[in-house]
């Protein structure tokens, strides 16, 4: 192998571009040679680890025309279409291992499509199947955990506590031991998005109980939660410094997704109840702004390319069922303000739109009577408020959903509904939304109540 090469696989983690002008290099250099396929091959890798996954699947292709029989292109390939094409890429995990049936990479993968396909059964054996041949690999006991979880098996957590790192989940160093269930003050620093955040951050108390806190947040959650708890809270969880070390002098550090392994052991270790408490200020001007009748959140796109963003979105019309009821926009990305209009929904960007101010987000949705959405970020905002949600599962949901069921472990105003969205809202019309209604007497919205007891309890 040239020079080049062992030197682009050294530098493939920590300096991509360098990696891959070596590869080009070598393969401008030599047209129809070993390292000129080896080059391509490690060309690929690095358009993977690039999220270019349309180049590296064709860069893969020609790669298993010059070396058929290797597995790791074949699994390779399987990796680039797992958001685009899960059942070709399960397909393309298969004749991986069918080629080497000890690539324990490509049993986790498929593991893992088996997981995001509703097979979670499947996943836990094949992730047993690939711990057999490499005991500490990290994908396997991670995907392992969501498999569990997605069946409500809570002994899954033990595995999620123990991969932070994996798959989008971000570990910190302070400088800190980590926390294992010891006596002392605990710096605990948020992960992943903002509805994990939330949706972890109500195991808070529970720690509480036991331990002092001092919590490293986002710094767009930074108020919500100093308004809701009662412990020193510092938004700086994205900065490479923060004055929390220098104001406090913590014993452990503890990522906020490692909690639910020591306090949601149980169904009965989830209280579900809410806990997140919006501006008053801000709840009166919404409560005027939104009017009478039954106000009603509404939500049609949810994750990302690498989070499910073909399963958990869904368009407007979905939602035709409802129109003429007096309907919010809670949709953060961009949208059709005209087609919003001539729908008479209400849209005010400032509180929705990616980017806004989280604290109008929690106000005007306290101010609604319901939300209905698809597995987006305002589930996790409507249930730590209690405001009733309605939640339109996908046929492949996250693990976080469960793979059967319709009640939300996490917050008890959730309710999730499994089939066609739309057959699903019109079941919603029918069966609860008639119970908000308004009657005619001239009665406060649940909304309305809930400020009035929220306003008085500030002051």
């Amino acid at each position: 192998m040239r020079p080049e090469l062992k030197r682009a696989k050294d530098l493939a983690e920590i300096e991509p571009d360098e990696a891959l002008r070596l590869c080009n290099k070598v393969l401008n250099e030599e047209f129809d040679t070993e390292d000129a396929q080896i080059a391509l091959f490690m060309s690929g890798y690095l358009m993977m680890q690039a999220e270019r996954y349309g180049l590296a699947f064709n860069i893969f292709q020609r790669c298993a025309q010059l070396r058929p029989n290797q597995s790791e292109i074949w699994s390779n390939m399987g990796m680039c279409l797992e958001e685009n094409d899960k059942l070709r890429s399960i397909e393309l995990f298969e004749k991986a291992i069918k080629l080497n049936p000890k690539n324990e990479s490509a049993i986790a993968n498929k593991a893992l499509m088996l997981l995001q396909t509703g097979r979670p059964k499947e996943c836990v054996n094949l992730c047993k199947l690939a711990l057999e041949i490499k005991p500490d690999l990290r994908s396997a006991i991670h995907n392992m955990g969501l498999a569990k979880l997605m069946l409500r098996d809570w002994s899954g957590w033990r595995e999620y506590h123990d991969t932070l790192g994996v798959k989008h989940r971000e570990s910190r160093d302070y400088g800190l031991p980590n926390w294992s269930g010891e006596p002392g003050q605990v710096l605990v620093y948020g992960e992943q998005g903002v509805g994990d955040e939330i949706m972890f951050s109500s195991c808070l108390e529970d720690l509480q109980k036991t331990n002092g806190i001092v919590f490293d947040c986002d710094s767009r959650l930074e108020s919500i939660f100093k308004r809701s708890f009662d412990f020193p809270i510092y938004g700086t969880r994205f900065k490479t410094s923060t004055p929390l070390l220098d104001n406090h002098k913590p014993d452990y550090q503890c990522a906020i997704g490692q909690l639910p392994y020591y306090f949601r052991k149980k169904d009965s270790d989830y209280p579900g109840k809410p806990f997140l408490k919006p501006d008053p200020e801000r709840v009166k001007q919404w409560g005027s702004i939104l009017g009478e009748g039954p106000r009603i959140g509404i939500a049609w796109s949810g994750g990302t390319h690498n989070t499910g963003f073909k399963e958990r979105t869904t368009k407007l019309d979905t939602f035709s069922e409802l129109f003429g009821e007096n309907l919010v926009c809670l949709e953060y990305k961009d949208v059709d303000e005209e087609r919003l209009k001539a729908c008479g929904i209400k849209y005010w960007p400032r509180a929705v739109k990616k980017g806004s101010d989280l604290e109008e987000l929690l106000a005007l949705i306290s101010c609604l009577d319901v939300v209905i959405t698809v597995c987006t970020t305002v589930v996790y905002f409507a249930g730590a408020l209690g405001v009733p949600c309605h939640v339109l599962v996908p046929k492949w949901p996250g693990y976080r959903y469960h793979i059967k069921g319709d009640s939300f472990p996490w917050f008890d105003s959730v309710k999730l509904h499994r089939g066609d969205f739309k057959e699903s809202i019109r079941r919603i019309n029918a069966q609860d939304l008639h119970r908000i209604r308004p009657t005619g007497n001239g009665s406060l919205s649940r909304s309305m109540q809930q400020y009035n007891e929220a306003f008085v309890g500030a002051c």
